[in-house]
């Protein structure tokens, strides 16, 4: 089973754990999310690529209007993740929130018109940790539960460091995952790390997400880029 090509665009990864919530994804997104967050009258906590510039740029107080507006824009390119205290009910209520708060009532007799959801706000993925979810390999119970997803093969694909300073997670859809998972057992032939492959299954009964040594990582990157595999990451380096 080979891995297919991406040809879906990008969207955001959206984690829930218990009542807190973290998007993770391209800056253009994050952008967004953190906005409308802030409109609903929440503090969403941000964290970005480069925190030593960002420490810099707070010792460095005086600057003209200009150069702020610069160095804002530059935050806003290197925001890597945005995190709410909020449950995945209250997250997604006030993601969608601003759209319907621009809408205008029509006058009697005419139609009302739904808003419209940006294409990359339909397609965003969410998973939930399942601290049961059962697991097919040699990794503990307790895993990403995907509770929004897209169908079928060829989406991008996500690779995160959330929560282990030795293991990394795959997130994509579970006819990707299905795939990814073949490769992996195909590796532990010849490669380390690949032995503790550990899959979690959905409440579909489908792949939601597969656990991985943080060893695997630079062997999994280069098939995915010798198949095409568009992938998004974020590690603790």
């Amino acid at each position: 089973m080979k891995l297919v090509p991406t040809h879906a665009s990008r969207s955001p990864y959206i984690f829930h754990f218990g009542e807190r919530s973290v998007a993770l994804g391209e800056p253009r997104f994050l952008n967004i999310i953190a906005h409308n967050l802030k409109e609903q009258g929440y503090h969403p906590q941000i964290t970005y690529w480069d925190q030593v510039y960002l420490a810099q740029l707070d010792d460095d107080i005086e600057g003209n209007k200009p150069q702020l507006i610069e160095e804002s824009s530059r935050m806003q390119e290197m925001m890597n993740s945005v995190g709410v205290e909020l449950t995945e009910d209250e997250f997604w209520s006030a993601l969608e929130s601003p759209l319907f708060d621009q809408m205008s009532w029509p006058a009697q007799g005419e139609e009302l018109l739904m808003p419209e959801v940006p294409g990359w706000m339909s397609h965003a993925r969410s998973w939930f940790f399942d601290p049961v979810a059962p697991a097919q390999g040699t990794g503990n119970i307790g895993g990403w539960v995907r509770t929004r997803g897209r169908e079928r093969a060829g989406q991008p694909v996500g690779l995160f460091q959330l929560t282990d300073p030795d293991s990394f997670w795959v997130l994509g859809s579970a006819d990707d995952l299905e795939r990814v998972h073949q490769l992996c057992l195909e590796l532990a032939h010849y490669r380390d790390g690949f032995e503790k492959t550990t899959a979690y299954l959905g409440y579909d009964l489908r792949m939601s997400s597969i656990a991985l040594p943080m060893i695997c990582r630079g062997a999994l990157e280069e098939e995915f880029y010798l198949a095409g595999v568009d992938t998004e990451s974020l590690f603790w380096e």
